[in-house]
Protein backbone atom coordinates (compact mmCIF):
# COMPACT_ATOMS: atom_id res chain seq x y z
CA UNK A 1 0.00 0.00 0.00
CA UNK A 2 1.37 3.40 -0.89
CA UNK A 3 1.40 5.82 1.97
CA UNK A 4 2.29 9.46 1.91
CA UNK A 5 5.52 9.83 3.82
CA UNK A 6 7.62 12.84 3.06
CA UNK A 7 11.37 12.54 3.51
CA UNK A 8 12.73 15.09 5.95
CA UNK A 9 13.78 18.14 3.99
CA UNK A 10 17.08 19.65 4.91
CA UNK A 11 16.23 22.54 7.18
CA UNK A 12 18.60 25.40 7.71
CA UNK A 13 21.40 24.45 10.07
CA UNK A 14 20.97 26.34 13.30
CA UNK A 15 24.17 27.68 14.69
CA UNK A 16 25.53 26.56 18.02
CA UNK A 17 23.71 29.21 20.03
CA UNK A 18 20.26 28.32 18.69
CA UNK A 19 20.87 24.60 19.19
CA UNK A 20 22.00 25.13 22.78
CA UNK A 21 18.89 27.20 23.40
CA UNK A 22 16.94 23.95 23.19
CA UNK A 23 18.77 22.93 26.36
CA UNK A 24 21.70 20.60 26.87
CA UNK A 25 20.93 16.86 27.02
CA UNK A 26 20.48 15.21 30.40
CA UNK A 27 22.87 12.41 29.41
CA UNK A 28 26.39 12.43 28.06
CA UNK A 29 26.89 12.61 24.30
CA UNK A 30 28.75 9.30 24.28
CA UNK A 31 25.58 7.53 25.40
CA UNK A 32 23.47 8.99 22.61
CA UNK A 33 24.95 7.08 19.69
CA UNK A 34 22.45 4.26 20.02
CA UNK A 35 19.56 6.73 19.80
CA UNK A 36 20.97 8.18 16.59
CA UNK A 37 21.78 4.81 15.02
CA UNK A 38 18.80 2.75 16.10
CA UNK A 39 15.84 5.14 16.19
CA UNK A 40 13.60 6.50 13.45
CA UNK A 41 11.44 9.50 14.32
CA UNK A 42 8.09 10.07 12.67
CA UNK A 43 6.48 13.49 12.95
CA UNK A 44 2.74 13.29 12.33
CA UNK A 45 1.28 16.23 10.46
CA UNK A 46 -2.15 16.79 11.89
CA UNK A 47 -5.03 18.54 10.19
CA UNK A 48 -4.82 21.32 12.77
CA UNK A 49 -4.75 24.65 10.87
CA UNK A 50 -2.95 26.36 13.75
CA UNK A 51 0.22 24.42 12.94
CA UNK A 52 0.58 26.57 9.80
CA UNK A 53 1.10 29.71 11.89
CA UNK A 54 4.74 30.29 12.93
CA UNK A 55 5.63 30.91 16.55
CA UNK A 56 8.62 33.21 16.93
CA UNK A 57 9.81 32.62 13.39
CA UNK A 58 9.33 28.85 13.16
CA UNK A 59 6.53 26.51 12.24
CA UNK A 60 5.53 24.22 15.08
CA UNK A 61 6.86 21.11 13.34
CA UNK A 62 10.31 22.72 13.15
CA UNK A 63 10.56 22.81 16.93
CA UNK A 64 9.80 19.08 17.00
CA UNK A 65 12.42 18.57 14.28
CA UNK A 66 15.02 20.40 16.36
CA UNK A 67 14.19 18.35 19.46
CA UNK A 68 14.66 15.05 17.57
CA UNK A 69 17.35 16.17 15.13
CA UNK A 70 19.85 13.54 16.26
CA UNK A 71 17.74 10.91 14.46
CA UNK A 72 16.55 10.27 10.93
CA UNK A 73 13.15 11.94 10.59
CA UNK A 74 10.18 11.40 8.33
CA UNK A 75 6.75 12.98 8.13
CA UNK A 76 3.43 11.14 8.14
CA UNK A 77 0.51 13.01 6.61
CA UNK A 78 -2.25 12.30 9.10
CA UNK A 79 -2.81 10.03 12.09
CA UNK A 80 -4.64 7.33 10.13
CA UNK A 81 -1.39 6.46 8.31
CA UNK A 82 0.71 5.81 11.41
CA UNK A 83 0.29 2.03 11.45
CA UNK A 84 1.10 1.68 7.74
CA UNK A 85 4.21 3.79 8.27
CA UNK A 86 5.31 1.61 11.18
CA UNK A 87 4.89 -1.53 9.09
CA UNK A 88 6.82 -0.06 6.19
CA UNK A 89 9.87 1.01 8.19
CA UNK A 90 10.07 -1.56 10.99
CA UNK A 91 12.82 -3.55 9.25
CA UNK A 92 15.19 -0.59 9.11
CA UNK A 93 15.36 0.51 12.74
CA UNK A 94 15.25 -1.08 16.19
CA UNK A 95 13.06 1.67 17.62
CA UNK A 96 10.46 4.00 16.17
CA UNK A 97 9.40 7.18 17.98
CA UNK A 98 6.25 9.02 16.94
CA UNK A 99 5.58 12.66 17.80
CA UNK A 100 3.18 15.31 16.52
CA UNK A 101 3.54 18.65 14.78
CA UNK A 102 1.21 20.39 17.25
CA UNK A 103 3.60 20.14 20.25
CA UNK A 104 6.06 22.99 19.64
CA UNK A 105 7.27 23.00 23.26
CA UNK A 106 8.86 19.56 22.88
CA UNK A 107 12.56 19.81 23.79
CA UNK A 108 15.70 17.89 22.98
CA UNK A 109 16.38 17.18 26.65
CA UNK A 110 12.94 15.59 27.03
CA UNK A 111 13.46 13.44 23.94
CA UNK A 112 16.75 12.11 25.32
CA UNK A 113 15.13 11.48 28.70
CA UNK A 114 12.32 9.51 27.04
CA UNK A 115 14.69 7.35 25.02
CA UNK A 116 16.94 6.67 28.01
CA UNK A 117 13.91 5.63 30.06
CA UNK A 118 12.65 3.40 27.24
CA UNK A 119 16.02 1.65 27.01
CA UNK A 120 16.75 1.38 30.75
CA UNK A 121 13.36 -0.20 31.45
CA UNK A 122 13.78 -2.58 28.49
CA UNK A 123 10.38 -1.52 27.22
CA UNK A 124 8.67 -2.67 24.05
CA UNK A 125 6.16 0.16 24.01
CA UNK A 126 6.15 3.51 25.79
CA UNK A 127 2.90 5.51 25.47
CA UNK A 128 3.37 9.26 25.97
CA UNK A 129 0.91 12.09 26.51
CA UNK A 130 1.33 12.87 22.82
CA UNK A 131 3.04 10.16 20.80
CA UNK A 132 4.86 6.95 21.70
CA UNK A 133 8.04 4.89 21.30
CA UNK A 134 7.86 1.29 20.09
CA UNK A 135 10.29 -1.56 19.46
CA UNK A 136 10.16 -2.43 15.77
CA UNK A 137 9.63 -6.13 16.58
CA UNK A 138 6.34 -5.25 18.23
CA UNK A 139 4.81 -3.11 15.49
CA UNK A 140 2.33 -5.78 14.46
CA UNK A 141 0.94 -5.73 18.01
CA UNK A 142 0.59 -1.96 17.96
CA UNK A 143 -3.19 -1.80 18.50
CA UNK A 144 -3.08 -4.19 21.46
CA UNK A 145 -0.27 -2.22 23.10
CA UNK A 146 -2.18 1.05 23.27
CA UNK A 147 -2.67 2.05 26.89
CA UNK A 148 -2.73 5.02 29.23
CA UNK A 149 0.26 7.34 28.77
CA UNK A 150 3.18 7.20 31.17
CA UNK A 151 3.19 10.66 32.66
CA UNK A 152 6.77 10.92 33.90
CA UNK A 153 8.08 13.55 31.53
CA UNK A 154 7.61 17.30 31.27
CA UNK A 155 3.91 18.08 30.91
CA UNK A 156 4.81 21.42 29.38
CA UNK A 157 6.58 19.69 26.47
CA UNK A 158 3.42 17.87 25.47
CA UNK A 159 1.13 20.88 25.40
CA UNK A 160 -1.06 20.43 22.32
CA UNK A 161 -1.72 23.67 20.46
CA UNK A 162 -5.37 23.30 19.53
CA UNK A 163 -6.96 26.70 20.10
CA UNK A 164 -6.20 30.34 20.77
CA UNK A 165 -5.59 29.80 24.46
CA UNK A 166 -3.03 27.02 23.97
CA UNK A 167 -1.38 28.94 21.10
CA UNK A 168 -0.91 31.96 23.36
CA UNK A 169 0.44 29.75 26.14
CA UNK A 170 2.96 28.11 23.80
CA UNK A 171 4.01 31.53 22.52
CA UNK A 172 4.60 32.80 26.04
CA UNK A 173 6.59 29.74 27.13
CA UNK A 174 8.78 29.79 24.02
CA UNK A 175 9.32 33.53 24.45
CA UNK A 176 10.43 32.98 28.03
CA UNK A 177 12.78 30.15 27.03
CA UNK A 178 14.43 32.24 24.32
CA UNK A 179 14.86 35.30 26.54
CA UNK A 180 16.19 33.22 29.43
CA UNK A 181 18.68 31.55 27.13
CA UNK A 182 20.07 34.88 25.94
CA UNK A 183 20.19 36.24 29.50
CA UNK A 184 22.15 33.16 30.55
CA UNK A 185 24.59 33.94 27.73
CA UNK A 186 25.30 37.42 29.06
CA UNK A 187 22.73 39.56 27.20
CA UNK A 188 21.14 42.31 29.31
CA UNK A 189 17.39 42.44 28.76
CA UNK A 190 15.19 44.95 30.59
CA UNK A 191 11.41 44.74 30.68
CA UNK A 192 11.56 41.10 29.69
CA UNK A 193 7.84 40.66 29.05
CA UNK A 194 7.96 43.39 26.37
CA UNK A 195 10.94 41.97 24.46
CA UNK A 196 10.21 39.35 21.79
CA UNK A 197 13.02 37.44 20.09
CA UNK A 198 12.62 34.91 17.26
CA UNK A 199 14.21 31.49 17.62
CA UNK A 200 16.92 32.04 14.99
CA UNK A 201 18.11 35.42 16.29
CA UNK A 202 21.74 35.59 17.48
CA UNK A 203 22.66 37.99 20.25
CA UNK A 204 26.19 38.25 21.59
CA UNK A 205 27.10 38.60 25.24
CA UNK A 206 27.23 42.23 26.29
CA UNK A 207 24.40 43.45 24.07
CA UNK A 208 21.90 45.66 25.89
CA UNK A 209 18.19 45.51 25.11
CA UNK A 210 15.67 47.93 26.61
CA UNK A 211 11.91 47.28 26.88
CA UNK A 212 9.60 47.24 23.84
CA UNK A 213 11.82 45.56 21.26
CA UNK A 214 10.94 42.95 18.65
CA UNK A 215 13.86 41.10 17.03
CA UNK A 216 12.83 38.89 14.14
CA UNK A 217 14.10 36.46 11.54
CA UNK A 218 17.83 35.74 11.46
CA UNK A 219 18.89 39.04 12.94
CA UNK A 220 22.27 39.41 14.65
CA UNK A 221 22.91 41.78 17.53
CA UNK A 222 26.61 42.07 18.35
CA UNK A 223 28.43 42.68 21.62
CA UNK A 224 28.09 46.21 22.96
CA UNK A 225 25.11 47.05 20.74
CA UNK A 226 22.27 48.91 22.44
CA UNK A 227 18.66 48.54 21.38
CA UNK A 228 16.75 51.34 23.04
CA UNK A 229 12.98 51.16 23.21
CA UNK A 230 10.61 50.97 20.26
CA UNK A 231 12.51 48.92 17.67
CA UNK A 232 11.45 46.24 15.23
CA UNK A 233 14.62 44.57 13.93
CA UNK A 234 13.88 42.17 11.07
CA UNK A 235 16.63 40.09 9.41
CA UNK A 236 19.12 42.82 10.19
CA UNK A 237 22.62 43.07 11.67
CA UNK A 238 23.39 45.48 14.50
CA UNK A 239 27.17 45.66 14.77
CA UNK A 240 29.39 46.21 17.79
CA UNK A 241 28.58 49.28 19.90
CA UNK A 242 25.88 50.50 17.53
CA UNK A 243 22.82 52.16 19.05
CA UNK A 244 19.30 51.93 17.63
CA UNK A 245 16.16 53.62 18.97
CA UNK A 246 12.59 53.81 17.68
CA UNK A 247 13.47 52.18 14.35
CA UNK A 248 11.90 49.64 12.00
CA UNK A 249 14.77 47.95 10.16
CA UNK A 250 14.37 45.19 7.57
CA UNK A 251 17.35 43.58 5.83
CA UNK A 252 19.62 46.34 7.11
CA UNK A 253 23.09 46.56 8.59
CA UNK A 254 23.99 49.15 11.19
CA UNK A 255 27.76 49.38 11.30
CA UNK A 256 30.05 49.65 14.34
CA UNK A 257 29.53 52.65 16.64
CA UNK A 258 26.71 54.02 14.49
CA UNK A 259 23.64 55.55 16.15
CA UNK A 260 20.27 55.48 14.37
CA UNK A 261 17.10 57.06 15.75
CA UNK A 262 13.52 57.07 14.50
CA UNK A 263 14.15 55.52 11.08
CA UNK A 264 12.13 53.10 8.95
CA UNK A 265 14.60 51.46 6.58
CA UNK A 266 14.75 48.50 4.21
CA UNK A 267 17.87 47.09 2.53
CA UNK A 268 20.15 49.80 3.89
CA UNK A 269 23.71 49.83 5.24
CA UNK A 270 24.47 52.70 7.59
Amino acid sequence: MDIEIEEKEEIDQLDELVDRMNFEPLVSSSSLDWIKDETLVFIVRTQNPLTNFPILGKKMEEYVQIATSICTQKFIEGEVKIFDALLRWRENYNNIAVFYDDTPLFQKSTFFEIMQYFASKKMNFLPLKRGFVIKSDYVENFSSLLSSPIDLFSKEDFLVVKDGESFNRAFKILSDRIRNFHISEGVIILGESTVFIDADVQIESGAFIYPNNVIKGESVVCAGAVLESGNVIDNSIICENAKVSGCHLKNCKITENKSVFGKSLTDEVL
